[in-house]
């Protein structure tokens, strides 16, 4: 068989890791097999295995592309970081998303990789937002609320999202206007436009 180039590699990969979000999907990450991914994709054992060593791998993929979104987190306004934290963290929540990332937690329980890369997602994330904080500070677009920090809020903010995720697990019932509710009261008391 003739050999794969570079861009039919990457083509190949991106399948399976799309492969393997819909068998997560169907079965958990605990309840899906590398042979039950392979069958998704319609690929050999072999074919898996010349892009991921194992089903952890791929989670570990998934992880590492979710971590990568938050270097483009950016905003210019108040207003501005609302929306793009919402559309970042909460807007259209699945249970199906929800499900596999509260999965990678209990994972990271007992996998020490993936619990390092969901380590390293967070403080990612909680940094990125921190810095677009205090740019809109230094910038006079907004006001910290009883002298919350940036990191602070950064941290509140993460954590807010992070139990809406949880909340989704069980739910399927679009609840984007509860979780845009709850971000501009939690988002209230952390800043304010100036003034």
């Amino acid at each position: 068989m003739p050999k794969l180039n570079q861009q039919a590699m990457r083509q190949r990969r991106e399948h399976i890791v799309d492969a393997a979000i819909r068998q997560f999907a169907k079965q958990g990450f605990g309840g899906s097999s590398v042979d039950a991914i392979c069958a998704e994709a319609g690929i050999s054992k072999g074919a898996f295995y010349t892009h991921f060593e194992s089903k952890d791998a791929v989670m570990l993929e998934l992880l590492a592309r979710r971590g990568a979104v938050y270097d483009a987190i950016a905003a210019s306004t108040l207003a501005e970081f609302e929306e793009m934290f919402f559309d970042l963290m909460l807007r259209g929540l699945s249970d199906v998303d929800s499900r596999l990332e509260v999965e990678a937690v209990t994972i990271g329980a007992s996998n020490d990789a993936i619990k390092q890369a969901l380590i390293a997602n967070s403080e990612r994330c909680e940094r990125r937002l921190s810095e677009v904080i205090g740019e809109l500070l230094a910038d006079g677009k907004i006001e910290m609320v009883d002298a919350v920090t940036p990191v602070e809020a950064a941290s509140m903010l993460y954590t807010y999202a992070s139990g809406r995720l949880s909340l989704h697990v069980y739910e399927t019932a679009n609840k984007d206007r509860e979780a845009r509710r709850g971000l501009a009261i939690t988002l209230a008391g952390l800043v304010r436009a100036p003034g």
